[in-house]
């Protein structure tokens, strides 16, 4: 049985467990905190265009070296195992990542997504068309406003919306919505109208669903909690190399002995990458990569890019090879039982369309390779 060590407790890492243990691997995890998959919104967007995909050269899945054909075969699969392990730890997720829906946030603006929480699926905004949506508004609450989202609603996509204001009397003062997280939904008087509520709320009734929420938010807590069961809580600050192989990996006066590891860190929140004069990544020296090009090599043009469009730096990230093995600047993987998945990988902005379905894919992959090495 081959021992797997995975770092980083996101969902990159929660799908490379379960592609190990499916191989009948001895697996770990370890995370040192909760990475960015705490802060998703309540909408997974997975991929939007694969044919479109494969054509950019450097992002990650155009790397993996397969076709459509077989990428979407290996998405089936990885799909499906998350939502069965979710489904099992309480959290249940509808929709298909072939298949795109538009789904309400607490200001009334549209968000697409493939997939989303069972609480959150009513409120797709076509199957809203022509019904009476109530928005529940709690007037104790300052950071959301019932009238102007049902306004938002009318006005952008002709959906029959309006207020409804419930009271919570136990709520504290200039309360937020996150002091909603865990309360009962309170019953509106509104009787034939599908009820749109802001996350949080526990029991709702049949015709009611959530709406999406920026972080922080519920629906990033719920999954994280999901995610996160079994876990070991450590940092791993250090690896013990020989001949071109990781034998363990350092958290403190710990010590963890695999197979084969998984570096699934994230990037900046995470932790797997670390910006400075130059963004490196801190635990093994790996080359970091901006389209192709070792960001050491960039220099000052980098940092010119970066004035242009903060968002340059996101787009940094590892290289690897067809089997996600990171490389090094000069294009070689230094160690054969080392793979890496998710948001750490670069070349794809994960606030995009792309989001979820980079660390799914590469999670679930990263974890078959890790398995049988």
């Amino acid at each position: 049985m081959a021992k797997v060590l995975i770092i980083g407790g996101g969902i990159a890492g929660y799908c490379a467990a379960l592609a190990a243990r499916r191989n009948r691997a001895d697996v770990t995890v370890v995370a040192r905190a909760p990475g960015a998959t705490a802060l998703y919104a309540g909408g997974m967007e997975i991929v939007d265009d694969l044919d479109a995909v494969l054509k950019t050269p450097h992002h990650p899945v155009a790397r993996l070296g397969m076709d459509a054909v077989g990428l979407a075969a290996e998405m089936d699969a990885a799909m499906s195992a998350l939502q069965l392990a979710l489904g099992k730890e309480g959290l249940s997720f509808q929709g298909s990542w072939r298949k795109r829906g538009l789904y309400s946030d607490i200001h009334g603006l549209a968000r697409p997504a493939n997939v989303v929480p069972d609480s959150v699926a009513p409120g797709e905004l076509g199957a809203l068309s022509g019904k009476r949506v109530a928005i529940i508004g709690v007037p104790q609450v300052g950071d959301y406003d019932a009238a102007s989202t049902a306004q938002a609603l009318k006005e952008l996509h002709g959906i029959e919306a309006f207020a409804e204001e419930v009271s919570i009397d136990d709520l504290p003062q200039a309360a937020a919505l996150t002091d909603l997280y865990g309360r009962r939904a309170p019953a509106p008087r509104a009787r034939g109208a599908a009820i749109a509520y802001p996350p949080g709320f526990t029991n709702l009734p049949p015709d009611g669903f959530e709406m999406l929420a920026s972080p922080p938010s519920p629906h990033g807590w719920r999954l994280q909690q999901a995610i996160g069961l079994g876990a070991v809580s450590a940092e791993i600050t250090s690896f013990e190399t020989s001949r071109g192989r990781i034998s363990a990996a350092r958290a403190g006066n710990r010590v963890f002995h695999a197979d084969s590891f998984v570096l699934a860190t994230g990037r900046h929140i995470g932790g797997g990458l670390r910006a400075g004069r130059v963004t490196v990544e801190p635990l093994l020296g790996l080359g970091v990569f901006r389209d192709g090009v070792p960001a050491t090599s960039l220099g000052t043009r980098l940092h010119h890019l970066e004035y242009l469009d903060p968002a340059e730096e996101m787009r940094l990230g590892l290289m690897t090879d067809k089997r996600l093995r990171p490389l090094d600047e000069d294009g070689n993987a230094p160690y054969s039982n080392l793979y890496a998945a998710g948001a750490v990988l670069g070349g794809y902005d994960y606030g995009g369309p792309c989001g979820f379905g980079v660390p799914i894919l590469t999670g679930w992959l990263a974890g078959q390779y890790a398995s049988k090495p």
